[in-house]
């Protein structure tokens, strides 16, 4: 049960700080409208993610070797989150005034989220593998804990751009960017390692 909560809470808070099209939506939603625009957009994941996770979860009911399935997943998961973590660490600086839009709405913050392909790409690869290897209790806390992670992060963001905008580009904004890298980085070692594991179960 740790590992599940562990790492959704890593995953969903390296996410959810991670410079991307949702982060920057949600710091324009606070700067032009206010800080309750910022965490309507924040809230985006609630209504994006859910769809995702059952059409990824219909495609894995349809496979009939659900080890060598997950030792895919688990694979391809790593790999991304390894590249993830490669592209987080080479951030040097972050500059937000330069990235803001023109004002919009929740119905654009959820659009937004959907064009994204990380969502896809982690439920389809890493949240996936997670969900089907777990029980049903375990698969509940990694989807509530990840998504929550997620929007609290987000959350999170909104308000301190409303406060201390200058402390999202500071130092400590990429100390803290760095540090869920490595985790993440280290996770996708782990769900390579898993790969390995599954692959051999399956045969």
């Amino acid at each position: 049960m740790n590992e599940f909560f562990f790492s959704a809470l890593s995953f969903g808070l390296a996410a959810g700080i991670k410079p991307g099209p949702l982060g920057i939506f949600v710091i324009q939603q606070t700067l032009s409208r206010g800080l309750p625009a910022g965490v309507r957009a924040s809230l985006a994941p609630l209504v994006t993610d859910g769809p995702i996770i059952l059409v990824a979860l219909w495609l894995l009911s349809n496979f009939k070797s659900v080890d060598l399935l997950a030792a895919g997943m688990s694979l391809l998961g790593g790999i991304y989150l390894l590249w993830l973590a490669s592209k987080m660490f080479r951030v040097r600086e972050i500059s937000l005034s330069a990235k803001l839009r023109s004002e919009s709405s929740l119905a654009t913050a959820v659009k937004l989220n959907f064009v994204n392909p990380g969502p896809y790409f982690f439920w389809f690869t890493v949240g996936g593998s997670y969900i089907i290897r777990g029980t049903a209790i375990e698969s509940a806390v990694f989807v509530v804990t990840a998504i929550g992670a997620l929007i609290a992060s987000k959350v999170a963001m909104a308000v301190i751009a409303s406060r201390f905008l200058p402390a999202l580009e500071s130092r400590g904004y990429l100390i803290a960017m760095k540090i869920l890298a490595a985790t993440m980085a280290g996770f996708g070692l782990l769900s390579i390692i898993r790969a390995g594991e599954l692959a051999l179960i399956a045969k």
